[in-house]
C-alpha cells in the first residue's frame, strides 16, 4: 500500500468514526433505549416526533425534526434506563421537559428534611416523585393527558397532598407558525410539543406562606455542543443576574441591549436564574454545530410569589422565574451532567382545597440553513445570530 493509499484509507476511517458519532445520538438509536421503560409513546406530525412516556409522570424524554434518522435533541439518563431499576428512580432519568417541584434550597424546600443542612449529600427526593407511575386520562393522535395523586414534603415538615395531571401534546407546523408569528420553508425542519401541568390541592387545609408553597417546576435536559448560547431577552437592560453554585466566569455571560446570553456547553457547572421584574415570556437557545434554534414561550403570570431556591437567601418568596443549569462531566466530583437545562417555575399560590394552579410551556425546535434560522430569531427574539457570541 503506497503513502496515497494510506492517507486516503484514513481519511475514509475519520469518516466513518464521524458518521458513526452522528448516529449515536439520532432519534432512532435513542428509541432502542427508550424500548426498555414503560409506556413508551411516540407522538408524531409528519417527520416531527416526540418520545414520551405518560406512566413516567408525562415525560417528554426526546423530539426529532427529521424523524428517526434525525438528531435527538432531548438529553435522558441512559445508564439508568440500562440497568433496569428506572421505575424506582424517576427522578434521575432527566428528559427534554419533566414536571417537579420547588423551591430546592431554603427554609421551605421540597428536597430537605426538618434541621437537615441543606448540602448535596442530605438531598432527598420526595418518594412520590421517584416511584409513582401516573394513569392514563385521556389520549388522541397529537397528544397524552396522565395523571395521579401525590404526597410532597417540605422542609418545615408540611406535606401536600395534590393531584397532578400532565398533558402533552405535539404541535402541527401551522400551528407553530401561527403561535410565533413566524414563515418556515424547506431549508427548515421543526418540532414543537406543549407540557400543560396542573395540580389540584386534595387536602383539608389551605396551603399558605407560614407553612411554605410549591412552584410547578418544569425542568428540559437538553443535548449541547461546544458554542451552545442561551439567549434571554428581559424587560430591563440588567447588570447582572441571579447566580448559584459556583462563580460566574465573565466569558460566560454577556448581558447588552436588553438581552443576557449564557454559555451553555456542559463543561462548567454553574445555574442563572432570572427574577420576575425582568422576565419576558419566552427564552431560548442557539447551537451553530448543530445548526438548531430552540425557542421557549411560557404563561408568565407575572404575580408576586415565586419560591426563591437559592441556598442562603432571606425572602423564600423572591425567586427565579427561569433558570439555566449547565452542566459538566466530572468524575473526581461524581458529577456526570453532559447537557445544559431550559427551567422555568410557575408562581406560588395559596391555595384552598380543590383548588387548581396551570403551568404550561412550549419548546420549538428549528434546525437548518443559517439565515432561515437567522429569521426566526430576529423575528422572536430581537436578536441576529451574529449577535449569539460569547
Amino acid at each position: 500500500m503506497n503513502k496515497v493509499q494510506i492517507i486516503f484509507l484514513i481519511a475514509i476511517l475519520l469518516m466513518s468514526c464521524k458518521e458513526n458519532s452522528k448516529q449515536k445520538n439520532t432519534f432512532e438509536k435513542d428509541l432502542e433505549i427508550l424500548q426498555n421503560i414503560e409506556d413508551l409513546i411516540i407522538l408524531k406530525n409528519n417527520e416531527a416526533m416526540i418520545a414520551v412516556s405518560g406512566a413516567y409522570q408525562g415525560r417528554v424524554f426526546t423530539s426529532s425534526s427529521n424523524g428517526l434518522k434525525g438528531k435527538s435533541y432531548g438529553y435522558f439518563n441512559k445508564a439508568l434506563i440500562k440497568q433496569g431499576n428506572s421505575n424506582n428512580n424517576l427522578a434521575g432519568l432527566g428528559g427534554e421537559s419533566r414536571m417537579w417541584f420547588g423551591p430546592q434550597f431554603g427554609k421551605f424546600s421540597v428536597f430537605f428534611e426538618l434541621n437537615s443542612p441543606q448540602t448535596d449529600e442530605n438531598i432527598i427526593i420526595s418518594p412520590d416523585l421517584n416511584s409513582v407511575l401516573f394513569e392514563l386520562i385521556e389520549k388522541d393522535d397529537e397528544s397524552i393527558t396522565y395523571g395521579s395523586n401525590l404526597k410532597i414534603r417540605n422542609s418545615n415538615s408540611y406535606v401536600f397532598d395534590l393531584k397532578a395531571k400532565r398533558k402533552i401534546t405535539i404541535k402541527s407546523t401551522e400551528k407553530i407558525k401561527k403561535e410565533l408569528d413566524i414563515n418556515l420553508n424547506e431549508y427548515i425542519k421543526s418540532v414543537a410539543f406543549s407540557a400543560e401541568t396542573w395540580i389540584q390541592n386534595i387536602g383539608k387545609t389551605q396551603w399558605s406562606k407560614e407553612q411554605g408553597l410549591l412552584s410547578i417546576w418544569d425542568l428540559g435536559c437538553q443535548n449541547t455542543s461546544p458554542n451552545t448560547v442561551v439567549i434571554i431577552p428581559t424587560r430591563n437592560n440588567l447588570k447582572t443576574v441571579t447566580n448559584y453554585f459556583t462563580p460566574l466566569e465573565k466569558d460566560r455571560i454577556k448581558i447588552q441591549n436588553n438581552v443576557v446570553f449564557y454559555k451553555a456547553d456542559a463543561l462548567y457547572m454553574n445555574k442563572i436564574g432570572i427574577l420576575p421584574e425582568n422576565c419576558m415570556d419566552m427564552y431560548g437557545s442557539y447551537s451553530p454545530e448543530l445548526n438548531l434554534l430552540t425557542v421557549v414561550k411560557f404563561n408568565f403570570e407575572n404575580e408576586e410569589m415565586y419560591v426563591n431556591s437559592e441556598k442562603f437567601q432571606s425572602n423564600p418568596y423572591k425567586g427565579d422565574v427561569i433558570n439555566i443549569f449547565n452542566g459538566e462531566v466530572n468524575e473526581e466530583l461524581d458529577r456526570n451532567w453532559p447537557f445544559y437545562e431550559l427551567e422555568f417555575s410557575s408562581s406560588a399560590k395559596e391555595l384552598k382545597p380543590n383548588q387548581i394552579m396551570y403551568h404550561n410551556q412550549t419548546i420549538y425546535h428549528f434546525e437548518g440553513a443559517l439565515e432561515y434560522l437567522n429569521d426566526i430569531s430576529i423575528k422572536v427574539f430581537g436578536v441576529n445570530i451574529d449577535e449569539i457570541k460569547i
